[in-house]
């Protein structure tokens, strides 16, 4: 019985796509790892399906449920959104977490919370200041991090979901205040972690590429919340729209 995993979530046709190519990536180079899918219905690769509902667009509720839903035998889990791809064996994500460290995550491309703002998300940034005290703090991405099971994390993501769910948008935001209130102990790694190669040509990966948007089942901005009825209404109307 395995003590480590993987946690994908993937709702809609291009995320479980892309979730496809992740999965068979993580089985190519990390074979003996199992996976954990959270999704309506299963894609394949996967050694377990977390069948959950579709309550919001990006999938993030599901997401955030990663320390209740992984299998409980697994005492480090690795998250990986579903647009990335293994392109090497990534083991020290698991082992620094095993080694000591709560939570392990990566410096987003924009390296400060100013590259949170939108124009959408105004509201939020002004809280995310108030909690940090400041915007001239390190920016985290939200697609690949890693944890241990222990009650500080546990604390910290159960935080994460409330944060979250005051604005239900993007999901840095939530993150960085949930740090601020529940802190672990945690290890920040640079994009080599989480290689954007539209935005970071230059850097050279250590095992995981990310490819945002291609998961996306819309296109353009949200108006508000991911999980309102306008919300929807642009999914649909970008699900009529394709060949």
């Amino acid at each position: 019985m395995s003590t480590r995993g993987v946690y994908v979530v993937a709702f809609g046709l291009p995320a479980r796509a892309c979730a496809d190519r992740l999965m068979r990536s993580v089985k190519l180079h990390m074979p003996e790892i199992p996976i954990a899918l959270c999704a309506a219905e299963p894609i394949g690769p996967e050694d377990v399906l977390l069948a959950q509902a579709d309550t919001d667009v990006g999938g993030r509720r599901a997401k955030l449920l990663a320390y209740e839903l992984a299998p409980a035998e697994w005492q480090s889990v690795l998250y990986l959104d579903a647009d990335t791809e293994l392109v090497a064996p990534v083991y020290p994500l698991f082992e620094w977490v095993e080694d000591g460290w709560e939570f392990v995550i990566c410096r987003d491309v924009g390296e400060t919370l100013h590259s949170f703002a939108r124009k959408g998300n105004l509201q939020e940034l002004r809280e995310v200041e108030a909690a940090v005290g400041t915007l001239f703090a390190a920016q985290y991405n939200g697609g690949v991090w890693a944890f241990r099971r222990c009650p500080a994390v546990a604390r910290f993501m159960a935080r994460w979901r409330v944060e979250w769910e005051i604005h239900a948008q993007r999901d840095q935001g939530a993150l960085i205040r949930a740090l601020y209130a529940e802190p672990v102990r945690i290890l920040l790694l640079g994009s080599e972690w989480n290689t954007f190669p539209k935005y970071t040509p230059t850097v050279t990966t250590a095992g995981i590429l990310h490819y945002p948007m291609e998961a996306r089942r819309w296109a353009g901005k949200l108006p508000g919340r991911i999980d309102n009825a306008a919300a929807w209404a642009v999914v649909r109307r970008w699900e009529a729209s394709r060949p």
